[in-house]
């Protein structure tokens, strides 16, 4: 037998060890990771619950912002924390900007991003622009205590 294929050989067997190594740590480790969801139960529902409060208290706060943006356009953060930014954004026919790529001999299909920052600098007559509001949320809220 030739040096080249007992290495070989030896080889197969090193990897061989290090995946069965392996394995068992991955069998171990979902092992402990559903002993600890177990025990952590009422955490990980509170958690996710949490969340979802989070998200749907975050939507209520974002139609607020707008609606008071609405009331007074010229203020931009109506309350701390909140703001309204006014986004460009552009409506079109798709099927209109494909035959604008093909006629300035872009790809086949239409790359949209590439559209879009081509037609935000010299907008075709098919393309509207428009500006849409979004609004905002600062990452750290401050709790402040309710004034009489």
């Amino acid at each position: 037998m030739s040096e080249i294929i007992r290495e070989l050989r030896k080889q197969v067997q090193v990897v061989a060890n290090a995946r069965q190594l392996r394995d068992d740590l991955i069998t171990t480790k979902k092992i402990k990771m559903a002993q600890w969801e177990e025990e952590n139960r009422e955490l990980l529902d509170r958690l996710e619950y949490q969340t979802t409060h989070v998200g749907l208290t975050e939507v209520l706060l974002r139609e607020l912002t707008l609606q008071a943006y609405a009331a007074n356009p010229t203020n931009k953060q109506p309350a701390k924390g909140v703001g309204v930014r006014e986004v460009s954004k552009l409506a079109y026919d798709p099927k209109e900007a494909y035959q604008w790529a093909l006629k300035h001999q872009m790809a086949l299909a239409l790359d949209k991003s590439a559209f879009e920052k081509i037609a935000k600098a010299d907008t075709p007559d098919f393309v509207r622009v428009y500006t849409e509001n979004q609004a905002t949320i600062a990452t750290n809220l401050e709790i402040e205590e309710e004034k009489e």
